[in-house]
């Protein structure tokens, strides 16, 4: 039996488990597939929302505070691990949007500072890091700190005894604790009930072979971005689709991605796509994060409905979840 039982093993799953073994907990973590191959996995790495003035209060403070955290974060898991996880700050250059008066109030709001660009604002303190080289190092490390990670095994519903959750049945076994914490992502609302509906919204990324290509900061424009990576690599994303679990990543949406990259990079014509995949972001009803003690059993956490700011918010959602249980 354990402490608490942490399920779904992406970022939000993992970076919640990291927190709980740090304040000595023992902690066991059931991921339905491989850690961190869904939505985080597809992610950008994008350590800020995209347009941070069309998100909640709630969501800016839990990016703010992950944002102070990251660097730091990023050192341990490379001593933890041996993995570069690629952050760095290269700024974000936005294209549009930034002049509404939606935005101008959520800049002056929040003391930010942009420097004037040609093409838009550029916001130079904005961080990017490789998204999967962070799942992976963050797997290894919570491993190191004691956490013991089940892959391929699919819950299928809580224990409930005198109104309580015991633990989770998977198809094979049962699991006991004294605490569970709902991190399924798109898939939360098949564990537990919740008033505020999650459901998937895919998002499909391409990847760019630009071996000619020089880019120094990120380009956001129309809801899109172009990221540069190492090795003259250029992610380029990402659709917003309501399609379900729909896992077709169709060629007129690559070609799609393809023609934004040409369009705001002419000299990317001729180069190759080496890659095409999606992920399914979890999106609430709402529109907000869901980071509470359910309703019905008090010992059931819910740390889910992060949408595209899984990756941006996942520290400050852990410490979140350490708080409620703390209680």
């Amino acid at each position: 039996m354990s402490d608490c039982l942490v399920i779904g093993g992406g970022i939000i799953g993992m970076m919640s488990a990291r927190m709980l073994a740090m304040i000595g907990m023992e902690v066991t973590l059931l991921e339905r597939i491989k850690c961190g191959r869904e939505s985080s996995w597809a992610s950008g790495g994008i350590i800020s929302p995209l347009y941070p003035w069309k998100y909640d209060d709630m969501t800016n403070k839990l990016s703010f505070e992950s944002q102070k955290y990251y660097k730091t974060l990023c050192a341990d898991l490379n001593a933890s691990s041996g993995i570069d996880i690629q952050y760095k700050k290269i700024g974000l250059l936005m294209m549009d949007e930034f002049e509404t008066l939606k935005a101008k109030a959520w800049i002056k709001k929040h003391k930010i500072t942009y420097d004037k660009h040609a093409k838009g604002a550029l916001f130079k303190n904005v961080a990017n890091l490789k998204s999967p080289k962070l799942l992976e190092a963050l797997k290894i490390d919570i491993i190191n700190k004691g956490v013991k990670v089940i892959e391929n095994t699919q819950v299928k519903g809580l224990i409930i005894k005198d109104k309580k959750v015991l633990g989770v049945k998977t198809i094979k076994e049962k699991f006991f604790a004294d605490n569970i914490v709902n991190c399924c992502g798109a898939w939360s609302g098949e564990l537990s009930p919740l008033k505020d509906n999650i459901f998937p919204i895919k998002g499909q990324i391409i990847l760019i072979n630009a071996e000619d290509i020089n880019i120094k900061h990120i380009i956001l424009n129309k809801g899109c971005y172009i990221i540069p990576r190492i090795n003259n690599r250029i992610l380029v994303g990402s659709t917003m689709e309501n399609v379900g679990f729909n896992r077709i990543n169709d060629n007129k949406t690559k070609q799609n991605l393809y023609n934004f990259a040409v369009q705001h990079l002419n000299s990317l014509k001729n180069a190759k796509i080496e890659n095409h995949w999606s992920g399914f972001r979890p999106a609430s009803k709402s529109g907000k994060i869901i980071i509470r003690r359910d309703e019905k059993y008090n010992n059931l956490f819910i740390n889910t409905g992060h949408f595209s700011n899984g990756i941006n918010t996942a520290p400050a959602s852990a410490n979140q979840i350490i708080k409620l249980i703390n209680e």
